[in-house]
């Protein structure tokens, strides 16, 4: 076998393995709070929105911007910037409001900016989040890599289950 043809199955073989990982991929919404990249699972993604207003509720944590009401159906906000990081958003003209439901709870996540849909194969994904010595550390789901950004996967049932049970 000539070094042509060899190097043409090969490149024969890599593709097909290429193409037979795309099932290994996981895709992820990415925005950023304070600099730092988060991803969300893009399935349980609902939709995505610009600031509307907010009505505010009384009595309930401070993280807890209050509820909008999206088509007839009133949706909790969460101000993660807040949770994370304990200061108040600011909105600019790129945050957005991200519409996640989960076991058909639906919340809202207000985020600085969202940046884009990612595809990550599972191997570069670390669900081993142990080390990370963040505040709310227990809400990251796990680790992922993508270009030159680290990005912090959040565990949206951590997330719904700690609005509900806000006060």
């Amino acid at each position: 076998m000539d070094q042509e043809t060899l190097l043409t199955s090969l490149a024969e073989k890599t593709k097909m393995e290429q193409e037979s990982d795309l099932g290994d991929l996981e895709q992820f919404l990415t925005f950023t709070i304070e600099k730092e990249f988060f991803g969300i699972r893009l399935l349980l993604v609902h939709e995505i929105l610009k600031p509307v207003l907010i009505t505010r509720i009384p009595n309930v944590d401070d993280y807890i911007l209050g509820v909008i009401n999206l088509r007839g159906e009133i949706i909790p906000i969460v101000d993660l910037k807040k949770r994370f990081h304990g200061t108040d958003s600011e909105i600019f003209p790129v945050s957005r409001i991200i519409v996640i439901m989960l076991d058909e709870k639906r919340i809202g996540v207000l985020v600085d900016e969202v940046k884009q849909v990612v595809k990550i194969q599972k191997d570069f994904i670390s669900y081993t989040t142990d080390d990370l010595s963040l505040n709310y550390s227990k809400m990251v789901e796990s680790v992922s890599r993508y270009e030159d950004h680290l990005i912090l996967n959040l565990d949206l049932e951590q997330i719904v289950d700690f609005v509900s049970s806000a006060k």
